[in-house]
């Protein structure tokens, strides 16, 4: 064995020796227990950041889905709506058509009797002067016939015209009728198509959907077993709460942390965090009605010696835990910035750090713990008489 190998396993025995009878402090010892909450901080933020994620794109695709229902909707209302113009347009044509044809019978059967009357009126011009007075009993009636044949000449004339322009008239409102029907059926045709891509869309989305849930649900079996993680990470760390050495607790009542401001907005006890039920093992202090409490002094709740003085920007983030002696500690989280380190011996009331929103927070607010013989405890009861 060489000289390195004997002298690390020599002082592994003193480290265990003088830990063993609390000479040195747990938590100074304990140093990885942060670095592994740390790293369990981390992976459990990029899970639920990732959730979060999927949910919000699970929602817009929901909300896509809903959209494209909305107008495949519309698209079948304005279909029927066609469908029924269509079927009254087709019935309009089919009465204008029917009428021309109507019109076409009274058209061949004037022209019919018009040529009817032309020979007639040929045959008795052809038949001379003699034949026409001998037809007749009295000059008169022979001027009132051919009279009469002349006027029925023209009446039929003047009929035939007025027969052909309504005819004309009606093959106009036909082929506008027409064109009125082939503009429907085109229209018909293009709210078709747009249905078709429309569920074409929809299958799209149910497919991204039933995709994002699964995604979600294979992030969410993850999630739990990070969360596992998370919490051994957590118990571990509070473990180093567990001794605070030989030295007594230095006695005196305790006092509210933030002169400035006196809302609680999450208090001690049982909550839900990241979709589990968490045990809160301290209050957390924040603006409320009152003044923005942001940047605001943090003050120490007892006289203590400083044992950490954490930079962190997972969990508690910046932090601070004093040591009041008889296992007696107190911790302040999610600092803006530290005002001392460690080793530092600070005073009932002295400016400790300033309240920010570092680590796991979601606003700026100050986590205040107090725990006595190394158990957490609601610190607001303690603290009540001083609260501003």
């Amino acid at each position: 064995m060489n000289k390195s190998k004997i002298l690390t396993g020599f002082f592994a025995f003193v480290m265990i020796f003088l830990m063993g009878f609390g000479l040195i402090n747990p938590i100074i010892a304990s140093a990885n227990a942060q670095s592994d909450f740390n790293d369990a901080q981390q992976k459990l933020n990029e899970i639920n950041n990732e959730i979060a994620g999927l949910k919000d794109q699970k929602k817009k695709q929901q909300a896509q889905k809903d959209n494209a229902k909305t107008q495949i909707n519309l698209v079948k209302s304005q279909i029927s709506a066609l469908n029924k113009d269509i079927s009254e347009t087709n019935t309009r044509l089919a009465e204008k058509q029917q009428q021309l044809e109507q019109k076409k019978v009274d058209i061949r059967w004037a022209d019919q009797l018009f040529k009817d009357r032309l020979k007639a009126m040929y045959i008795m011009r052809s038949g001379g002067t003699l034949s026409t007075v001998l037809a007749v009993d009295s000059f008169s009636e022979l001027l009132t016939a051919t009279d009469t044949l002349q006027r029925i000449s023209v009446a039929d004339t003047e009929l035939l015209k007025y027969l052909d322009e309504e005819k004309k008239a009606i093959e106009a409102e036909e082929a506008a009728i027409q064109e009125e029907l082939n503009n429907l059926v085109t229209k018909q045709g293009t709210l078709e198509n747009k249905q078709s891509e429309l569920a074409g869309y929809m299958q799209t989305l149910d497919t991204q959907l039933s995709e994002t849930a699964a995604q979600q649900k294979a992030a969410e079996e993850t999630q739990a077993e990070v969360y596992a993680e998370y919490l051994a990470a957590k118990q571990a760390l509070e473990a180093e709460f567990a001794s605070s050495g030989n030295t007594s607790y230095v006695g005196g009542e305790w006092i509210w942390p933030v002169p400035s401001n006196n809302h609680i907005s999450s208090p001690f006890g049982w909550r839900t965090l990241y979709g589990k039920a968490d045990n809160h093992i301290g209050i957390d202090i924040s603006t409320g009605s009152g003044t923005w409490i942001y940047n605001k002094p943090i003050v120490a709740s007892n006289s203590g010696t400083v044992i950490k003085a954490v930079n962190g920007i997972y969990g508690y983030g910046r932090y601070i835990i004093i040591d009041h002696g008889g296992n007696n500690f107190t911790l302040y989280g999610h600092c803006n910035s530290l005002a001392v380190n460690v080793g530092d011996y600070v005073t009932q009331g002295q400016t400790i750090a300033y309240v920010g929103s570092t680590g796991n927070s979601t606003g700026p607010h100050l986590h205040f713990e107090i725990r006595l013989n190394g158990t957490p405890v609601d610190p607001a009861p303690l603290v009540a008489s001083t609260r501003p």
